[in-house]
């Protein structure tokens, strides 16, 4: 049976890299992305194989929260899971009433 897929969307490359090593000690595919753009592209290629997407809030180049749709309509039955250095109640409320998963903070 082939391991679980996460896309891992962080600009933080260390981060990224080393969230994405502990998932794969623990039996999970991780598929990484650097920024919005890159993520999106990755979700488009294998969207039926992803099961989790864990989003930064701030990229580069987009905000995960607004992103949310668009990681729902790529990947429909993937959790979506939001995290952030800057977490506020609000934030976290307004992302998932959107349909996150969860929203948790770095740190």
């Amino acid at each position: 049976m082939p391991s679980p897929t996460l896309l891992l969307i962080d600009d933080e490359n260390r981060l990224r890299q080393v969230v994405a090593r502990v998932l794969e000690l623990e039996g999970y595919t991780v598929l990484q992305a650097p920024d919005a753009r890159r993520g999106l592209q990755t979700l488009a290629e294998y969207a039926a194989e992803i099961v989790v997407i864990l989003s930064d809030v701030k990229l580069p180049d987009g905000n995960g929260v607004a992103l949310l749709p668009r990681y729902q309509a790529a990947a429909p039955l993937a959790e979506i899971i939001l995290l952030t250095a800057y977490g506020t109640v609000p934030d976290g409320v307004q992302a998932m009433k959107q349909g996150a998963f969860d929203y948790l903070t770095k740190g």
